[in-house]
């Protein structure tokens, strides 16, 4: 029996009529009388009412097929949503903003958005002594995320959708991926380069598989592509280059072995290709998304509209997690004048050599010093 077949069967989505933006009468009082922040607000509401279309089934969507007969989910994707995997630990059980709230949330993105890229004082002075020194300046020049996607028309306070909190469910506080057992055993986090993240040795992305792990700022790591044929899907990820190229009705390699992106395998479950991945190296581990060798992960992808696939996936991990938890969002497709471009790593690959050049600096000036 196919590994996938002993897989859950996939979701029976409620499906909605294809929705029809509304007047709202809040709006219009702000078009009235507008301010410069109720000009703003009442932007951002129309911004907000078109995207209330994503995310929904519409029930007269028919998905096209490839010239094999499976469903067609070729082009180009991007997450564009600024939802966080986890839910804010204040809003406690909340599972969905409101409209208005999604309004006020767009808003102070947008306005946090604009001061983040704003020159910075070029005549500023050297920040005080022991200060942790950042990369804010790369952040702001790559722009932040400031909509919110809706998933099957609702407004999400975290991608985590199966806990009551909508947080990760860790075993331990400090969840003992490979990285925290090195430390425990008394080695050094600039020790040497397998105890430096995935991400950072241009060996992985920031997560386990492309759009696992969102990032707050615009890049690379929220697009992707899709290819198919008869036998194959392969899953473009445009930061770092990634190719998964999943294998179709078969069963995962044996014996198993620990790769980056694992060892992935799918089947159409009607329109949704279900793909299950495991055999991941622990070195994958990564700091919003903590693993081990034990992980595996389940996606889903489902076509619901010509420019949308619903995407879920579902992790498990016994090292790490207490139980298995799922994550749904929206994908977008791309504008048809965009495209994916390579992604080179560090410009050269210099910054690895010199992060643990300058770690034994200054484990040399520290030995001068006693």
């Amino acid at each position: 029996m196919n590994s996938l077949n002993r897989l859950p069967s996939c979701n029976q989505y409620n499906t909605v009529q294809a929705c029809k933006s509304q007047p709202n009468k809040t709006n219009n009082d702000a078009m009235k009388n507008p301010s410069s922040s109720s000009k703003a607000i009442a932007a951002a509401a129309i911004l907000m009412i078109g995207s209330l279309c994503l995310g929904q089934t519409d029930s007269s969507y028919t998905v096209p097929l490839t010239e094999y007969g499976h469903p067609d989910l070729q082009g180009l994707w991007s997450d564009r949503s600024r939802t966080p995997l986890q839910r804010p630990g204040s809003l406690g059980k909340k599972q969905v903003y409101s409209e208005n709230e999604i309004i006020e949330l767009t808003q102070a993105a947008k306005l946090g958005a604009e001061r983040a890229s704003q020159p910075i004082d070029p005549n500023r002075g050297a920040p005080p002594a022991g200060e942790t020194i950042t990369n804010q300046p790369d952040v702001n020049f790559n722009g932040m995320i400031t909509d919110y996607v809706p998933v099957r028309g609702e407004y999400l306070t975290s991608r985590i959708v199966s806990t009551e909190n909508g947080r990760l469910p860790f075993i331990d506080e400090q969840p003992m991926d490979i990285f925290a057992r090195r430390a425990v055993s008394g080695h050094g986090e600039f020790d040497g380069p397998e105890n430096r993240p995935a991400n950072e040795r241009c060996l992985g992305i920031p997560g386990q598989l492309p759009l696992i792990v969102p990032l707050p700022i615009d890049g690379p790591w929220r697009n992707m592509q899709i290819v198919q044929n008869k036998d194959y899907v392969l899953i473009y990820g445009e930061y770092h280059v990634t190719a998964r190229i999943v294998r179709l009705n078969t069963d995962h390699h044996e014996p198993e072995f620990p790769r980056f992106y694992g060892d992935s395998v799918g089947r159409w479950e009607g329109s949704t290709l279900v793909v299950h991945t495991k055999s991941f190296k622990p070195d994958q581990s990564n700091q919003r998304l903590p693993s081990s060798g034990e992980l595996e992960i389940v996606e889903r992808y489902t076509p619901i509209s010509e420019s949308e696939i619903l995407f879920e996936y579902e992790i498990t991990d016994p090292e790490i997690y207490r139980e298995p938890f799922s994550v749904r969002l929206t994908l977008l497709r791309m504008p048809a004048d965009q495209k994916l471009y390579e992604s080179g790593c560090h410009e050269g690959n210099y910054s690895l050599p010199s992060i643990l050049a300058g770690a034994r600096r200054q484990e040399a000036d520290a030995r001068q010093s006693q």
